[in-house]
C-alpha cells in the first residue's frame, strides 16, 4: 500500500565477471502500461559510478546505449578490477521523461582482474612433520600386566581356582 507511487526497480547482481559485472532488474514504472504507451515497452537507464580504494564515489555515469535498454538484463564490461563499483537502474516514465526515481543501488563490488576468469586456486603445498608423530598408546610395547620372569609361576591362589572356605 504505497499509493499511487511508482515502483522502485529491484537490481541485483547476476555474475561478476573479469572487468565486468552482470546486472539485473525486475518492475519499475510503466511495467504494466495502459493503452496509448510506447509500443516498445519501457525503457530502463543503468548509470554506474567507481571509487578506488580509500577514494570517495566518483560521480555517476551513463551512455547512451545504457539509456535505451528494453531488456531486463545488462553486462557493464571495461571495469577497473582495482576499483569498486555501484550500479543503479531506472524507468522511463511513460510520458517518456526521466523524472522515475532510481532503484537503490548495488552494494559496492569488485569485478575479478582481467585474464582471470576463475578465482586462482592456491597450490596444496605437503605439510612436512618436524618429528614423527609417536604413538599415544602401544599395546605391544606395553602389556597391561606386569610381565613375569620366565619360569616362575603365579602364586597359588592368584589363578582364580581359589580354596573352598568353609
Amino acid at each position: 500500500g504505497e499509493g499511487g507511487e511508482a515502483a522502485l526497480a529491484t537490481l541485483v547482481v547476476a555474475g561478476v565477471g573479469a572487468g565486468s559485472v552482470t546486472l539485473d532488474w525486475s518492475g519499475g514504472v510503466g511495467e504494466a502500461t495502459s493503452g496509448g504507451g510506447t509500443g516498445g515497452g519501457t525503457l530502463y537507464e543503468l548509470q554506474w559510478r567507481a571509487a578506488k580504494p580509500g577514494r570517495v564515489w566518483g560521480e555517476w555515469a551513463t551512455s547512451e546505449s545504457a539509456r535505451a535498454m528494453v531488456a531486463h538484463s545488462a553486462t557493464k564490461r571495461n571495469l577497473d578490477p582495482a576499483a569498486l563499483h555501484q550500479f543503479r537502474v531506472r524507468a522511463r516514465a511513460s510520458d517518456g521523461s526521466w523524472h522515475t526515481p532510481f532503484s537503490s543501488p548495488t552494494s559496492p563490488l569488485r569485478c575479478l582482474p582481467l585474464g582471470q576468469p576463475q578465482k586462482p586456486q592456491k597450490p596444496q603445498q605437503p605439510q612436512q612433520h618436524q618429528q614423527p608423530q609417536q604413538p599415544q598408546q602401544d599395546p605391544a610395547a606395553t602389556p597391561s600386566a606386569p610381565a613375569l620372569p620366565p619360569g616362575l609361576k603365579p602364586p597359588p591362589g592368584l589363578c582364580g581356582s581359589a580354596a573352598s572356605s568353609s
